[in-house]
Order: C-alpha cells, then structure tokens, then sequence
C-alpha cells in the first residue's frame, strides 16, 4: 500500500470549511433516480428544485463555519532564527467531538520573524524510516510571540514542545525566481504546461496490472455508500452577483504587468478590518516577494515584513472568485481566489479571501512553479486540505473540447476522511477516523464501466479522464462531490449524465508502482523517470 501518514490532533488546524456532512444537509442536489436527473428537458420544477438544493449546502458550510468548524487556531511557539529537529511527541490519542468549539485564535506575528528558506517548513520534525506509516507531528511554524489567548472550549490543545531560541544572524529571504514558459505537450493554461510531463497527475494509472485496485478499496467504497452518485460541484450562472446561484471555482489570468495587477499586499489579521477576528497562517503560506529586478519571486510569507507580503489579486475590475461577490467574511464562505500568471507560469491559490476596507486579507496563500515537480512542504495545506494544486479543477473549456488530459480532485464527508495524508497529499485535517479514507488517496472510475454514447461531449470527457487519470481526495466537504469552474456554457444534461455515477462504479488504486521506485521522492510529484 502507499505509505500513508498519521497526523496528530494539531493538524486538524487546518479543517476545511466545506464540512457539509457534520451540518446535517443533505447536499447532493439531484436525486438518486433518472426521473430526478437534471437535463435539457428538465421541467422548472425541477431546476428550482436543483438551485434550491445548491443554496441549502451554502447555508449548511456556513453553519458549519459558525459551529466552529473552520481551520482551527492555536498559539504559536517563540520564534528560531535556526531551529533544531526536536524529538517527535508522543501523539496525543482523539478526544471526543466537542459541540461547536470556539475557535482559538492564532495571531498574526506583530513583528518580521527570522527569514526563512523557501519554501521548506520552518522546523522539520526526526526523520522516519519509509515506507512505514509513522506518526509524525506536524511541521512546527513559528510566528512571533503573542499574548496568550482565551482557552478553547473543549479537549486541550496538543502542546508541542519549542525549541529553546538560537541566537545567530537573520538570513536574507531566499527568493525563487520566476520560471520560463515551458514549450512542452500535454494539458496546458494560458500557453503554459499544466503540469509537467511526467507528474503524477498526468499519469495514466487505468492499467490494472500496474496500478491494481487499493487493498482497502471495498471498505473504503462501503464506507462511503454504494449507491452514492458523482456530483458536479459547478453551476451555469457566471454573473458573481448573484450569490445564491454562483456556484464553483472560476480561474483568474494575469500577466503579471499592472494592467492585470497590482501586486497589493495581503494581511493574515483580519482582526486590522473591524469586520472579523480571523488569524491566518503566514508560515505556512506563500507570498510574491520583489526580486530587486521589477519582477517578484516566491518566498514564505512569514519571512517577510508585514508591508512587503504580497499576492498578485487581479485588479479590482476582473476578479472572479468562489462565492462571487459576496464580501462579508462572517456570513460568505471559503472564497478561494486562483490565480493563472502566463509567461512566469505559475499559479496562486488565496484561501478565504476578502477585501475589505482597501486591504486584502487571507487564511492561507499557495503557490506553484508550473514548471517543477515540487510539491508543498510536507505538513502545508493549500486552499485545500490535502495541500495539493488547483490544477485540478475541471475547467468547461476543456471538458468542451472532449479530453482532458489530467487528473480531478474530489471530497468526501469529514467522517469518511481520517486525519492522514498518503502521496501525493501533503497535509491531513478534520475529525480523527481511523481506517477511513486518506487524503490524497486516488479514486478511479472502473474499467468495466461503459460510457453511453449518447452522453454530452462534457460528460464522456469527463467520465474517461476519471478512467485514465483518476480523481486524488483533496478536501472534506460532501460525498463524491468533484469540484469545477462556473460557466454559462454547460450543458445541462452533462450534470444528469454524471450524476448516474455511482461510488459503486469507482474503485480506489494502489500507487505502489511510483512510490516503491527507488529514484521516487515523497517531496516531488514526479511519478516516472
């Protein structure tokens, strides 16, 4: 089996807000039966019946994040200059689900801490032997001190011990540079590679006899429900206006000139804009750092000043983001703001951003060099719980065309998801459920499943790519729900089509081929050679 990771109790400090499940809603929006699938034909009734559906999981993620099922907070240790590994605690066993915890805030630091390299953690936890599951804490940030906060109301937080303060000389912030626009085949955005060739997720793993079906695939198929169908996680509308029908994730393209950007700088206090308390994540985020050449680099953002920790938000005039113009961050949700940057090649994820009173604030920011193999550092979220890219998101356009040429992502209920991480997932949150799903794990549609040929174009190309490529657990949020970008151009029988999917159709897949090479590296989403 793939080496799977166990995460202690403090990496549910970064649960995701989509934990539709722990609300109680019922959230797949059309109904088990063809006589309830959404097409072209499709009376009024039934459409409103699907926009309603789509408006009662809204509500439900905010009443989750209102319970206090949001990324957590905890207090941050003292600041290193040059840490040293500290021996592993011994995890701290589950404690019982507490009723809607409040969440302990974890303070923006007040002053610059000591510049790290990017974009490795800040502290690594002792080294493991591979490829045995091990229990490993989290990668142990270090923001500056701050007063302590009010104590949570609940089962006490996992304490990890700090190291005590090495008195050496800051190092400069190590920037990486903006890469050059690759020429190579395969999926591609805004002239760039989406993924490099010989990345996992462009790896077809519908061969069997290399890539057989997981040793834990029944259960974890029962686990979830047999008859559970896909759900298209994307709508129709594109006027981000109108909240209550703009549904999924849309994609930004900038070109890094000031006609598309302004470079502005981010926040992780939100406490700074008299609207909310929330506390982000600087050391474990990645911001835009000027590179002394008009350009901007890669760099952690807590290893930079406050005023010079930037994100490339396109322009006011063109921003698209997830729950469209909604900008109140105590009532509106995740609102992940992806960014394509064309000639550097890159793309930046905000999670939980909002503009508010002329400043930009986030939980977490992402980046990636669409160029490299890198992954996030082990321990690091993104806008996502696994950690993983953006990338995989279905995009219309694609889909259109009749292939996609890439692997998708999709979430399951909290409960279905335990707080471990296997390759290529870099990071674990959520509920403590052993023996359940792990993030990154790969679901794949079976091959004895027959796509209809009179499905839409969308559909089939869909419905193949999850054949060929597979969709990686990347969130907790609801059952087989696959995430994809808003567009006036889907057509409705492709959400009926997808739908008659059922979990019973999917199997998850042993990946023990990439990751029992000996030139394979945990750190790098390189899967041939």
């Amino acid at each position: 089996m793939n080496e799977v990771k166990k995460r202690p109790r403090l990496a549910q400090l970064f649960c995701s807000v989509a934990l539709l499940g722990v609300a109680g809603t019922a959230t797949m929006p059309i109904a088990a039966s063809a006589a309830a699938n959404v097409n072209a034909n499709a009376s009024a009734k039934e459409r409103m019946e699907y926009k309603a559906a789509r408006e009662a999981a809204r509500k439900a993620k905010q009443a989750a994040r209102k319970a206090g099922h949001t990324i957590g907070k905890v207090t941050a240790p003292a600041p290193v200059a040059a840490p040293t590994p500290v021996a592993a605690p011994t995890p701290v066993a589950a404690s019982a689900p507490v009723a809607a915890p409040a969440p302990l805030p974890a303070p923006e630091p007040v002053a610059a801490p000591a510049p790290i390299a990017a974009p490795a953690p800040i502290a690594a936890p002792e080294p493991v032997p591979a490829p045995a599951p091990v229990a490993a804490p989290a990668p142990l940030p270090a923001p500056e001190p701050v007063p302590a906060p009010a104590p949570l109301a609940g089962p006490a937080p996992v304490t990890e011990p700090a190291p005590a303060p090495v008195a050496a000389p800051a190092p400069a912030p190590v920037v990486a540079p903006a890469p050059a626009p690759a020429t190579s085949g395969g999926p591609s955005i805004a002239d760039c590679q989406l993924f490099p060739p010989e990345a996992i997720f462009n790896t077809r793993i519908d061969d069997v006899s290399r890539f057989p079906a997981h040793a834990k695939s029944a259960q974890w198929v029962s686990m979830v429900g047999q008859s559970v169908p896909f759900h298209a996680d994307w709508g129709t509308n594109e006027n981000p206006a109108d909240y209550a029908t703009y549904w999924g994730i849309p994609m930004n393209f900038i070109d890094g000139t000031a006609a598309t950007t302004d470079w502005p700088v981010v926040s992780f206090d939100f406490s700074t804009s008299g609207v909310s308390t929330e506390r982000g994540y600087p050391w474990l985020s990645n911001c835009a750092a000027a590179d002394g050449n008009g350009g901007f680099g890669i760099a952690t953002c807590d290893s930079l000043p406050l005023n010079q920790r930037r994100f490339p938000f396109p322009l006011q005039s063109r921003l698209l983001s997830q729950d469209g113009n909604c900008t109140d961050p105590n009532t509106c949700g995740d609102r992940h703001v992806i960014v394509v940057e064309s000639g550097a090649c890159r793309i930046w994820e905000s999670y939980f951003s909002y503009y508010l009173s002329g400043q930009w604030y986030s939980m977490v920011t992402a980046a990636w060099n669409l160029n490299s193999f890198a992954l996030r550092p082990k321990g690091w979220p993104s806008g996502n719980a696994a950690g993983l890219p953006p990338n995989l998101l279905i995009r219309e356009a694609e889909a259109s065309t009749g292939e996609i040429k890439h692997a998708m992502g999709v979430a399951f209920r909290d409960s279905n998801i335990a707080v471990e991480y296997t390759w290529p997932g870099r990071h674990a949150a959520g509920g403590d459920n052993p023996g359940a799903i792990p993030f990154g794990a790969l679901l794949r549609l079976k091959a004895d499943f027959v796509i209809p040929s009179d499905w839409t174009t969308q559909a089939k190309a869909i419905a193949t790519a999850a054949k060929r490529y597979g969709m990686y657990v990347t969130d907790n949020g609801a059952d087989l729900h696959v995430g994809g970008d808003p567009s006036a151009k889907w057509e409705w029988n492709t959400f009926g089509q997808l739908n008659s999917i059922r979990m019973s159709d999917l199997e998850f897949v042993d990946l023990r081929a990439v990751t029992t090479d000996p030139r394979f590296s945990e750190d790098s989403m390189r899967a041939s050679w």
